[in-house]
């Protein structure tokens, strides 16, 4: 879910600026903007596309098709890159890989068991949940409004596991999505951790390409049977591995470099609520009043929390 973008500078509008330098710097500062709320577009319809692919596939062979060619994709478009790649790059890109992998596994077979709406909102504690893995593992200490999210997100969890009639409904497919959040906030954690002078591109390729071996070979070792993909999962694959991977991985990365660090976490928090109206209008899923408030919480929690979560410059992969 995530990589670690370049770093990022604030737009700001001067007054020393004369009024045609103003409108221009609006204008880009709104097309920059309505870039990433594209890449949260694409983030939030990839939970019904993932969820839709694997029942005509096994999960292992959908991540190794998705990532290979993802990697692929921009291996081709930053090969140059690629000549000068470290021994730290790749060192860094196998372990954060690893956890990276963990993720994606849990969350593409959580889908099959779970709601897309719910599924997209469980991975979203993974912003609010950044903070907490920081100050275990890097002793950085959270942010008061880091703090507030995180609570806020703890509360909408509880909500979002009952119905109306106040029965509990956390079952397998929750419970797989949320070890996929806390494995995309701890990647995030440990990317800063890691690679924090390293090229973010470089970077990203490694840890894709090891997510699609890893995924080869469980897919080998669980003998999950692979049969030809259909038209229909192919065009999945490609979607997932050049929109959802190469494409907005290339936005983020540019565009981040012209935003704030702040100002591009409030709009990632939209992924959530694209995946719910994904669900909810594709899917036809029904969310319980609890669950629909506990969502709000969780939301709210993701907005208030990526204020202390600015540092590690959210993105996806």
């Amino acid at each position: 879910m995530a990589t670690q973008s370049a770093p990022v500078t604030e737009i700001a509008i001067t007054e020393a600026a004369t009024p045609a330098q103003q409108d221009s710097q609006r204008t880009h500062s709104l097309r920059h903007d309505a870039l990433l709320v594209l890449v949260t577009l694409i983030w939030g319809s990839t939970f019904l596309i993932v969820k839709n692919a694997v029942r005509l596939s096994g999960p292992f062979t959908y991540l190794t098709l998705t990532y290979g060619i993802g990697s692929l994709t921009l291996a081709i478009i930053f090969h140059k890159r690629l000549r000068r790649i470290t021994r730290t790059e790749l060192v860094s890109g196998l372990i954060l890989g690893l956890i990276l992998f963990t993720g994606y596994a849990l969350q593409t077979i959580g889908l099959q068991y779970t709601t897309v709406s719910k599924a997209g909102f469980i991975t979203g504690l993974s912003i609010p949940l950044i903070p907490v893995f920081a100050f275990l593992l890097l002793r950085q200490k959270p942010s008061q409004g880091a703090i507030i999210g995180f609570v806020l997100s703890l509360a909408g969890l509880f909500l979002i596991s009952f119905n109306d009639k106040f029965n509990l409904v956390f079952g397998f497919g929750e419970i797989l999505i949320l070890g996929a959040a806390i494995a995309f906030a701890l990647h995030i954690v440990n990317v800063s951790r890691l690679a924090p002078n390293v090229d973010a591109l470089n970077l990203a390729i490694v840890q894709l390409t090891v997510t699609s071996l890893l995924s080869f070979s469980v897919m080998l070792v669980a003998r999950e049977p692979f049969v030809m993909p259909s038209l229909a999962v192919w065009g999945s694959v490609l979607f997932m591995g050049v929109v959802d991977v190469a494409f907005t991985l290339s936005v983020m990365i540019w565009v981040q470099q012209l935003v704030s660090g702040t100002r591009a976490a409030l709009i990632y928090a939209l992924e959530p609520m694209w995946a719910a109206l994904f669900g909810v209008a594709l899917a036809g899923d029904k969310l319980s009043t609890f669950a629909l408030i506990g969502c709000g919480l969780i939301l709210s929690g993701m907005i208030i929390g990526s204020v202390g979560k600015i540092r590690f410059s959210p993105g996806k992969t």
